[in-house]
Parts: structure tokens; C-alpha cells; sequence
């Protein structure tokens, strides 16, 4: 039996059988009916705990943090949704949606200033690219972020309520950062969509000048996950703030990308994000061997 499970786990077992060990340690203890706010904080007690065994940046470079190893980060994916899964959700977002950004549309100043803060959880944060009224039409988001000139900056909006940044998980409660997507437009011309790091909260959890944030409150499940709703009332940030590997601004306005197709830009900005539908998916089969286990198991009582 154990020469199986060595098989099957392929050559990641090893990763595999560690993080079972620590999700059975007491700490990670499964406590039944807790209230919505103490299990978002118990959930985020685990994802602090998962980062000091170094199970957060396993995907990213050994210089920032790291280890190099994005099939790693996938199994380790895959392992703690045995466990919980808006603990799996929250681990997602943080390093795999938040950090995975920064990580694949980022470049070296992004890495240096970030990645190390993202995998020891320093920085909690979220992903906002979904919104009210367009869903995953990814393509037709309408925030925006404008480039002022004067100040060599960006600004970023929310021109209407049903532009507003929905369901984002880590928004609600503990996301400091939020990597931002939106409709980059630079002296009138609009470039496409295109990925900024956003302050939204401060040090002391206050939220930043211009931002809003509104909590989603109780779902039907997840309800470790702190999601929320997210508005940006004319929000600036610097140049340098653009996550810049496949589009730039420089400090005079010019606009410029190694793919000069927008169709082609956007199609492969997105690819680089693609680790984490494989993450939900290897999850989804965690989830349904947990299932078939308890079936099995209240049937043969």
C-alpha cells in the first residue's frame, strides 16, 4: 500500500506527505460551527503558519523567497484542500493569484519589493480583476488607470457601481495590496487591460484615501474567505506601480510592449496566470476523494 501511494504521488510525495504531517498538528486542529469572523481569523492563523513552513512562494524564484518549483505550489495546492477548503481559497489568492501576478506580469523591481513579503505573508493581498457587471469578460472591465504626465503616475477609477471590483477574496478584511486590473489609458489612447499594484489599506488596517471597500458577507460556503467589493475614487499611485513585462509607460507618456498586437498581449498576459485554474482543478480532486472517503465510510456503519 505504501509503495501505491509513493507511486501515485509522483515525484512531489515527499512535499506531499510533509504538508499532511503539519495539517495534523494541533494548531491546525478543525474546530466544528465556529462564527463567520472567528473562522475568517483562525483561517488566516493557518495561512500564517503555512507561510513560516515555507509553503508560500514554493512557485517563486529562490532569490525572492522562493523555491523555483510552480508544480510544487500546485501540489501543495492540492494537499491542504484535504484540509479546508477556504483555507485552500485564502493560500490561493495570496500566493497563487496575488503573488502570481507579481510574479509573471511583474518584472525584476516588482520581484525585489514584493515576492519576499508575499510568501512570508507580510503582505496579505488580493487579486481584483472580476467585476459586477462584466464578470470574466476580462477583455470589457471598465476601471480605470489613467497616466497623469504632471505627475508620472497612474490614477485608478471606478467610473460606475457596477464597475466596482466583486467578490474578491482577501478584500474584505485582511488584504493590504491589491494587484489591480484595468483599462490602461495613456494621453487619450486606451492600451488594453494591464495589472497594477494598489495600496488599499494602511499599516493599521485603515483603508487608503479613494478606496472603498465592502464586505460580501455570508455565502453558502467558503465563509473562511474575507471576500469583498472593491471602488477606486481617482486612486494614484506611481509609474512604477504598473506591472510592466508585457506593456510599459515611460516618464514621458510613451507607451510602449514587446507584443504589439493588443489581441496577443492580452491573450498572453492572461496565460501566465493559468497555474491557478490547474491549482482548482487538482483541488476539486481533493475535495471529491474527501467526499467519496466519508460516503464510504458512513456506508459501511
Amino acid at each position: 500500500m505504501e509503495a501505491l501511494s509513493r507511486l501515485l504521488d509522483g515525484p512531489h510525495g515527499d512535499l506531499r506527505r510533509r504538508i499532511l504531517k503539519i495539517l495534523s498538528e494541533r494548531r491546525f486542529a478543525y474546530p466544528q460551527g465556529l462564527p463567520r469572523d472567528e473562522y475568517r481569523e483562525l483561517v488566516l492563523k493557518w495561512c500564517r503558519a503555512l507561510a513560516r513552513e515555507g509553503l508560500g512562494g514554493l512557485g517563486y524564484p529562490a532569490e525572492f523567497g522562493g523555491q523555483g518549483d510552480p508544480a510544487a505550489g500546485i501540489v501543495a495546492f492540492q494537499t491542504i484542500a484535504f484540509h479546508d477548503l477556504s483555507l485552500v481559497v485564502k493560500f490561493g489568492v495570496q500566493f497563487g493569484l496575488f503573488g502570481g501576478a507579481i510574479a509573471n506580469l511583474g518584472t525584476e523591481r516588482h520581484h525585489v519589493r514584493y515576492l519576499p513579503k508575499v510568501a512570508s505573508l507580510a503582505l496579505p493581498g488580493c487579486f481584483a480583476m472580476t467585476e459586477t457587471g462584466h464578470g470574466s469578460n476580462v477583455r470589457d472591465i471598465r476601471t480605470t488607470a489613467r497616466y497623469d504626465p504632471k505627475s508620472r503616475g497612474f490614477v485608478v477609477h471606478t467610473p460606475n457601481a457596477e464597475d466596482r471590483k466583486d467578490y474578491i477574496g482577501n478584500a474584505a478584511l485582511h488584504g493590504r495590496t491589491a494587484v489591480v486590473f484595468a483599462q490602461l489609458e495613456v494621453d487619450g489612447e486606451r492600451h488594453g487591460v494591464h495589472a497594477l499594484v494598489v495600496p488599499i489599506r494602511d499599516a493599521r488596517g485603515n483603508h487608503r484615501p479613494g478606496v472603498r471597500i465592502e464586505d460580501c458577507g455570508d455565502k453558502l460556503g467558503l465563509n473562511g474567505v474575507d471576500n469583498g467589493r472593491i471602488r477606486f475614487d481617482h486612486v494614484r499611485v506611481p509609474r512604477t506601480a504598473l506591472l510592466n513585462r508585457f506593456g510599459d509607460v515611460g516618464p514621458d507618456g510613451t507607451y510602449s510592449s514587446p507584443i504589439p498586437d493588443p489581441s496577443k498581449r492580452f491573450f498572453t498576459m492572461l496565460g501566465t496566470l493559468v497555474q491557478g485554474r490547474v491549482s482548482i482543478a487538482a483541488a476539486s480532486v481533493s475535495a471529491s476523494q474527501s467526499a467519496l472517503a466519508i460516503a464510504v465510510r458512513y456506508g459501511l456503519r
